[in-house]
């Protein structure tokens, strides 16, 4: 039997960087990562958890909250408490505990923690280039909603008529006049 040497607690922390954060962009994406490191960090206040319950917390798949684990362990905030059904040859399971120092809790989230913003103003709504030259020319048409599957071309162009047209029947009432 062969005995697993197992690592202890790391003594020395990396210091808090808060640059990254400072320079996130304000997404929906990243409002909603910024309220789940908030919840997560809340609910482990309350008891350690392992990383499969992490993840059924947050209600992700097991790599969604090892990204999560693995930022607040960078971060200092979650340690790794101890591994549980281990065996000689398997460390067992991961347990995490968030970190004795509240001081280091409280600077994470004072720094993640992004005012509310308001959004950009709606755009206005711009035709499209082809219905800006269309407008200037002076025609206007209508397509139904059930005729868009054909292909309509607009014939920019003056209005002439077919030459083997006007061979059989003659020039057009209007030119026949001049």
């Amino acid at each position: 039997m062969t005995l697993v040497e197992r690592p202890g607690p790391i003594s020395e922390r990396k210091a808090l960087s808060l640059a990254p954060i400072e320079r996130v962009r304000s997404t929906s994406a990243t409002l909603r990562r910024i309220e789940n490191m908030q919840k997560l960090i809340g609910e482990l206040q309350q008891h350690e958890m392992l990383a499969d319950e992490i993840a059924w917390f947050l209600k992700f798949s097991p790599s969604g909250a090892r990204k999560y684990i693995r930022d607040l362990r960078d971060a200092g905030v979650i340690e790794l408490a101890r591994y549980i059904e281990g065996t000689a040859t398997y460390l067992g399971k991961a347990v995490y505990q968030l970190t004795p120092d509240p001081e280091r809790v409280k600077m994470f989230l004072a720094a993640i923690s992004q005012p509310k913003r308001e959004g950009a103003p709606p755009r206005k709504e711009r035709p499209s280039l082809r219905e800006q030259a269309m407008a200037g020319a002076g025609r206007h048409f209508h397509i139904l909603a059930d005729d868009t599957h054909y292909a309509i071309r607009v014939n920019r162009g003056p209005v002439t008529r077919d030459p083997l047209v006007a061979a059989l029947f003659g020039a057009p009432t209007s030119l026949q006049k001049a």
